[in-house]
């Protein structure tokens, strides 16, 4: 009696846990095996863009040409200007989509587009994209128009849930971003499609880098895209949201006629950027060299954490331990983990000047990773290493603008040569979690003008993190309103402080 008691005590059991298990499955479910179209980006072959790119490259295969997109407005206009030109195709790829102005003037750019014949592939992540199914499925229903969202989340949960039951997948995310048009011209950088990578008004303004590219490197870039495009994790969004059948063509007519909207003076000061002028009449400083892009493989992401394919983490390490003279590194998030950190410590030994500037806790929007970051300050100064920290409030003192300052910007410059540009920040979640993209330019025109604004503005907008004689750390200022020291991080509230301190004290800094 007691053995069949137990046999079906045994029998409840499992059946429980296939129920819970099924139930798991369910709430998790992504269409991952459904087949899709594999597509590739298109030639750019008697385009405007491709004879732009030529004409302003010339005959030579290997040469490229690039303009940096240092302001918000010229980044927000270049992309809209670049959709406007297009002819045949484009190819977008981004990390995160906000409903607001900018994501609203990309999107009816983006269907007029369509509507002319325009080719258009959107990729997008999904984990931090706050624009909704609905919204973003208005594009979607045009026939010209794919958009895929890249390892999506179940829509048969919440989003806490997703994280609660599938941590492991949901937790690792595609990073990348880039734009490229006609297969001809790219934009690449560090800014995703939201208000405040675009100097368009909201409580923060981001200081981030772009760069409009031209050549054949950006071949390269096109490249990159279709890997993601057609990988397995890439999920065209019509399997899980429905196109709204109402065209988006009305949306664009009551926008051209309402003049006075928020939307249409952003963008009116977008496509007419003084810098946008300059580039079509050729006047515009531009940075000649040669380049390559590097892009972390999509498997990397359904490997266990440090031990996929770091292709992008690999040649920055790589980068910066070739270095013979300097190197900047600018980066919103520093947690350089030991690898890094001891390249940076040996090249400052051996007698290299090494620079980081990254964002002071006042400034930074992630308190958190400042806490990881905040480890490896005193021992990288006692090696030699110097560092810079954002001042958030800079604007105020400097413009009069009371908008806090966080600093986005990715890059790395190397012996007044070699600059390192793209998605990828300098912490664990960059080097083992996410994938990123970066694009290595040779070209020491663009090098030497990135350190030489860093060194007219760095007074005005930054720190100088300096080691205390009693062996902790002071904050100096000597731009507008300085000199002034401080004792502990400036600027910084005191919640701030204690979710910083806290981070440093947990074991998490693989998750930063």
């Amino acid at each position: 009696m007691l053995l069949r008691g137990l046999r079906l005590v045994s029998a409840l059991l499992l059946l429980g846990l296939g129920l819970y298990l099924a139930s798991v499955s369910s709430c998790t479910y992504v269409p991952f095996e459904q087949d899709k179209e594999m597509t590739q980006a298109l030639s750019g072959e008697s385009t405007a863009a491709a004879d732009l790119s030529e004409q302003v490259v010339g005959p030579d295969a290997e040469a490229a040409a690039f303009f940096p997109l240092l302001s918000g407005n010229d980044a927000l206009g270049a992309r809209l200007k670049l959709i406007e030109k297009a002819e045949r195709s484009i190819d977008l790829k981004t990390f995160l989509i906000k409903p607001d102005a900018a994501g609203k003037l990309v999107w009816l750019e983006l269907y007029e587009a369509a509507a002319r014949g325009v080719r258009i592939r959107l990729l997008f992540d999904d984990v931090f994209t706050t624009a909704r199914d609905d919204q973003i499925a208005t594009l979607n229903a045009h026939p010209n128009v794919e958009l895929r969202v890249f390892n999506p989340l179940s829509r048969n949960s919440g989003f806490a849930m997703n994280f609660i039951l599938d941590f492991k997948r949901v937790n690792r995310r595609m990073h990348n971003k880039a734009m490229i048009v006609d297969g001809s011209i790219a934009v690449i950088g560090g800014r995703n499609i939201a208000d405040e990578y675009y100097q368009i008004g909201t409580d923060h303004e981001f200081a981030d880098f772009d760069m409009l590219v031209a050549g054949a490197v950006t071949g390269e870039v096109s490249e990159a895209f279709d890997l993601y495009w057609n990988d397995h994790w890439s999920v065209p969004l019509d399997r899980i949201a429905t196109s709204d059948p109402k065209p988006l063509q009305d949306i664009v007519e009551r926008f051209r006629s309402q003049s006075a909207s928020r939307e249409f003076e952003a963008y009116g000061r977008a496509i007419n950027s003084e810098f946008l002028k300059a580039v079509e009449q050729g006047t515009a400083a531009r940075h000649d060299g040669t380049a390559r892009v590097v892009v972390d493989h999509p498997g990397k992401l359904r490997a266990r954490p440090g031990e996929g394919p770091r292709a992008v983490a690999d040649a920055l390490y790589e980068t910066l331990g070739g270095a013979a003279r300097d190197i900047l590194v600018i980066t919103p998030y520093f947690v350089p983990q030991q690898r890094i950190a001891d390249v940076l410590a040996e090249q400052a030994a051996k007698g290299r000047k090494v620079r980081i500037l990254t964002n002071s806790l006042a400034s930074t929007n992630h308190s958190y990773v400042h806490g990881g970051y905040a480890g490896y300050r005193v021992s990288l100064l006692k090696a030699g290493v110097e560092f810079l920290e954002v001042r958030s409030d800079a604007p105020a003192l400097i413009t009069g603008h009371d908008t806090p300052l966080t600093m986005h910007t990715k890059l790395a410059v190397i012996d007044g040569q070699t600059v390192f540009a793209g998605s990828t920040n300098v912490d664990p979640r960059s080097f083992n979690l996410n994938s990123e993209i970066a694009m290595i330019v040779d070209s020491a025109s663009l090098a030497g003008g990135i350190i030489s604004r860093v060194d007219a503005l760095a007074p005005d907008y930054a720190f100088e993190v300096v080691l205390a004689e009693n062996g902790g750390l002071q904050w100096h200022y000597t731009g507008e309103n300085g000199p002034a020291t401080f004792d502990r991080e400036p600027g910084a509230g005191l919640i701030s402080r204690i979710v910083a301190r806290v981070t440093g004290w947990l074991p998490v800094e693989g998750q930063l």
